[in-house]
């Protein structure tokens, strides 16, 4: 057997079995024949993997993070960032411009979930790679619902371009903005921010709203 590194897993992925003991999280293989090792080291490397990708992340993402040492947080984006490694499509050399596994990803605790992320601002890449933010058009009574509002829109937009096999190889941007909104619509518009996609790297999109929600609005690969 074997500690979970920085996961909390339960339940059997191919022909491994993750489990609960003594308040440990460990894993092991079904049987204990040689034949299996290679599959037992194959998930090790992916777990060690996506907990330094989701460690680069975090600590580029700390500005817009609630909370950034919340240990269920960081276990759920270890754990989406595993379960996306496994699917193998970092194996591609064709750009990926959606990651549903990681778009969408609260960095608020379940409990908060009334109050989770929803927000929805499509993200994307220039020709020559240059991320670009769609903001979409305001013109209700609450902008941000269900968030309460003041007459104030705040968006702390980060953008991070982490490299899948070398994690130290990661850059970050970050652009606040501050938009007054008394009820008068304001048109969609496109924000491209200071960071480019580049070849086997993973990109996320996070904001934060007026301080009180923050999410992934988009990530990309390649």
């Amino acid at each position: 057997m074997a500690k979970q590194i920085n996961t909390r897993i339960t339940g059997t992925i191919g022909d491994i079995i993750f489990y609960e003991s003594k308040g440990e999280y460990l894993w092991r293989t079904k049987g204990k024949t040689g034949v299996q090792a290679p599959a037992a080291k194959k998930q090790a490397s992916l777990m060690g993997k996506a907990s330094a990708i989701s460690g680069k992340l975090r600590s580029a993402l700390k500005p817009i993070l609630p909370e950034p040492g919340n240990r269920k947080i960081m276990y759920s984006l270890n754990n989406a960032l595993q379960q996306w490694l496994r699917n193998g499509e970092q194996a591609t050399n064709e750009p990926l411009n959606n990651i549903p596994l990681l778009a969408g990803f609260s960095f608020y605790n379940q409990v908060d979930a009334d109050m989770g992320f929803r927000v929805t601002m499509p993200v994307s890449r220039t020709e020559d790679g240059q991320i670009s933010l769609r903001l979409p058009q305001f013109d209700s009574p609450n902008p941000i619902h269900p968030l309460p509002f003041s007459g104030v829109i705040q968006l702390h937009i980060m953008a991070v371009s982490c490299h899948v096999e070398d994690p130290s190889q990661t850059t970050s941007c970050e652009e606040i903005l501050t938009i007054p909104y008394y009820g008068n619509p304001i048109a969609a518009q496109e924000v491209l921010l200071p960071l480019k996609t580049l070849p086997g790297n993973l990109t996320v999109v996070a904001i934060s709203v007026n301080a009180m929600s923050a999410g992934i609005v988009g990530a990309l690969y390649n």
